[in-house]
């Protein structure tokens, strides 16, 4: 059993779709963003600006990695 931190960034409602306006992106690619599925230049600066202008919280989750075929 491994123990691993997953980050996400937790919003309130309507934060999506104002994220997505201001950077002229779908709102699938700002919640990628903020989930941090998506890696590079564009989906570090909507998570920069979430957390900094429009209040946002990082969030550090821990979860467990299996083993492939077997239990923790």
């Amino acid at each position: 059993m491994n123990m691993e931190k997953k980050y996400r960034i937790l919003y309130e409602r309507g934060t999506i779709a104002k994220l997505a306006t201001r950077f002229g992106v779908t709102d699938a690619t700002v919640r990628l963003a903020l989930r941090f599925v998506t890696e590079g230049e564009q989906p570090d600066l909507i998570r920069q600006v979430a957390l900094r202008e429009y209040g946002c919280v990082l969030q550090r989750k821990p979860i467990t990695i299996l083993k492939k075929g077997g239990r923790p």
